[in-house]
């Protein structure tokens, strides 16, 4: 195990580096994701992040996995005020996760255009639904192809109860707790109506600032968007009848758009921010066994405030 971990810390630290190398090359050329582009000025650029795959706090699994961690989206974001680009991408291709997580991608990426005036256009998918959708929310436009499924406007609690089950096969649940509502939720257990009230409230406090956050980023009255937001899915088409989204099309109308609102050439870079990662690629890997190499590896251990929130799901 030890060895393992060794090689892997080697392997990030070459890995970086030669990163670092390839950005800053003799040629006066910046190289990103095995894509070679021109040192940039001040905005003149397009940056491109996608967002694919479950949305949690963390990428999950290793090698192969799939998934949308707020705390490495959130990094990529601040690596991205740090080069001033001009306008970013946001490709969205997922069905949702983490309430938390959405909420804190989606309040980095307005903290984004704030500070440094980025223009932010989104790019849906063949889904951006719930907790993708709360993410868009903060871009000034959104596209999506025709059959995009989107919208999903809502959060969900899973409860499940063992009860009947571990009484067939003679277990008996046994709790010492320090108050009533200690193991809410308990799966051994039926819900009291209490319970249930307090859920529900938690569900119903995330339910409102998801709302809120639609009703600000798409300029809606909250009235409408609750009238919007029952927990349904809409395609692409139903979504633009509903302004939802702004306009339908593909990628390559997301970053036409993107140009026009940042009035830059057609010919401007466009930069894959999370492209050739390896840092994330190790941290990934090693799993919890990596917090004690955040120096080594650039990252920091301290998650945004909005990322402590009770884990909730914003999913389709």
């Amino acid at each position: 195990m030890a060895v393992g971990v060794l090689g892997a810390c080697l392997l990030a630290a070459l890995g970086s580096w030669f990163t670092v190398a390839r950005r800053h090359d003799d040629g006066g050329h910046k190289r990103e994701g095995g894509l070679s582009e021109r040192v940039l000025k001040q905005g003149d650029h397009i940056g491109f992040l996608a967002i694919d795959g479950m949305i949690t706090e963390d990428e999950v699994g290793g090698f192969g996995s799939s998934g949308a961690g707020a705390r490495g989206i959130i990094e990529t974001l601040d690596e991205m005020a740090d080069d001033d680009l001009g306008v970013l991408v946001l490709r969205i291709n997922s069905p949702g996760g983490s309430a938390a997580a959405s909420s804190a991608i989606h309040d980095k990426i307005l903290q984004l255009k704030k500070t440094r005036g980025v223009k932010v256009v989104a790019s849906f998918g063949d889904v951006a639904a719930s907790g993708g959708y709360y993410i868009a929310c903060a871009a000034d436009r959104i596209v999506a192809n025709p059959s995009t499924l989107t919208g999903s406007i809502g959060v969900i609690m899973h409860l499940m109860n063992y009860q009947s089950l571990l009484g067939k096969v003679g277990v008996n649940s046994v709790v010492v707790k320090s108050g009533k509502h200690k193991d809410i939720g308990s799966p051994d257990r039926p819900m009291t109506g209490e319970e249930r009230q307090i859920l529900q409230s938690i569900i119903d406090d995330t339910y409102g600032e998801f709302v809120q956050a639609v009703a600000v980023g798409r300029q809606m009255p909250v009235t409408q968007v609750r009238t919007l937001a029952d927990g349904r899915i809409y395609t692409g088409r139903q979504a633009l009848k509903h302004r939802l989204v702004d306009q339908l099309g593909n990628l390559d109308d997301a970053l036409i758009l993107a140009r026009s609102l940042a009035k830059l050439d057609e010919d401007a870079e466009v930069i894959d921010y999370g492209a050739d990662n390896w840092t994330r690629v190790v941290k990934n890997l090693l799993g919890s066994r990596a917090e004690p190499l955040a120096g080594l590896l650039g990252a920091s251990p301290v998650l945004p405030a909005t990322l402590n929130k009770v884990p909730l799901m914003l999913y389709e």
